[in-house]
C-alpha cells in the first residue's frame, strides 16, 4: 500500500531540531504520511528569521516534488513577527509557487485556541522577550486576551531540543499560575516538545492546553478534511 494513501503533508521545518516532526510521525494517523525540507535558521530573531523565511519558497518546491496535498510552514515566529497578514501572504506565496495549499504553524495555534472557545490564554514560549512581545500581539489582534506570557530566552535554535517534555509541563504550570486565570494555555515552539505531556497539563489546571505541534499537526488534518481523535493530545482533538 501507498504511504500517504490518506493524505500526504510537506512540513518546512528548522534543520537544527528533528522533535517537531518526530512527535507528529509518533501520532500519526493511518494512511497518513510526512515529507520534510528544511530551513537554516541562525538564531530565534528577527535578522536570524529572516534567513530562514528566504528558504520557504525553495523548500515548497522540493515538497512538491512528492505531490504533497498541503504545505505547513513551520516556525511559528517567522510569520508572527511580521505582524498581521503575514501568514497570508506566505500561503499565498507558496500557492503561486507550486500550487499547492499551504498552512502556517503562527495561524493554526490562533484556529486552535477559538476551536476550544478560549478567551484568554497563558503563553509559555522558548522566546525572548522582545519575541513574545511581537506574540502577544498577533494572540491580541486575533481577539484574545494574554493573561501572562513568559519565555525560556532562548536564541539558539538547537537550544529548545534539548529539553524534554516535562520542561513544557513546568513552564505551562509557571504561566498560567502568573495568569492569574486563563481558558487556555499555549506552548509556542515547534521544536519544543509537548505531547507526552499534553493530558497532564490540561488535568492539572483544567485549562486547555495548545502547543505549536499539537494544534499545527490538527490545524493540517482538518484542513485537509480529515476527522481523525487523537485524545491523548488533549481536549482540542474533540473538535
Amino acid at each position: 500500500m501507498m504511504l500517504g494513501w490518506r493524505a500526504k503533508i510537506g512540513q518546512i521545518r528548522p534543520a537544527t531540531a528533528i522533535e517537531g516532526a518526530e512527535e507528529w510521525r509518533t501520532v500519526a494517523p493511518k494512511g497518513v504520511a510526512f515529507a520534510d525540507a528544511r530551513t537554516i535558521v541562525p538564531r530565534v530573531d528577527n535578522d536570524g528569521l529572516e534567513v530562514m523565511m528566504a528558504q520557504v519558497i525553495t523548500a515548497a518546491e522540493q515538497l512538491a516534488t512528492s505531490k504533497v496535498d498541503l504545505i505547513v510552514q513551520c516556525g511559528a515566529p517567522g510569520t508572527f513577527l511580521k505582524g498581521a497578514g503575514a501568514d497570508e501572504q506566505i500561503k499565498k506565496e507558496i500557492f503561486d509557487a507550486v500550487g499547492i495549499p499551504a498552512i502556517t504553524m503562527a495561524e493554526s495555534a490562533i484556529v486552535a485556541l477559538k476551536a476550544v472557545g478560549a478567551e484568554s490564554v497563558a503563553v509559555g514560549t522558548i522566546y525572548t522577550d522582545d519575541v513574545n512581545e511581537a506574540l502577544a500581539k498577533t494572540i491580541e489582534a486575533a481577539g484574545l486576551r494574554v493573561a501572562a506570557i513568559e519565555g525560556l530566552q532562548i536564541t539558539d535554535p538547537y537550544e529548545a531540543s534539548l529539553h524534554d517534555a516535562d520542561s513544557a509541563y513546568r513552564l505551562g504550570r509557571s504561566v498560567f499560575r502568573k495568569a492569574g486565570k486563563a481558558d487556555a494555555i499555549l506552548i509556542s515552539c515547534g521544536t519544543y516538545r509537548t505531547f507526552e505531556t499534553l493530558p497532564y497539563l490540561e488535568m492539572d489546571t483544567g485549562a486547555a492546553v495548545i502547543s505549536s505541534n499539537q494544534s499545527t499537526l490538527w490545524h493540517a488534518l482538518r484542513t485537509l478534511g480529515l476527522p481523525d481523535r487523537i485524545p491523548e493530545l488533549g481536549r482540542l482533538w474533540q473538535y
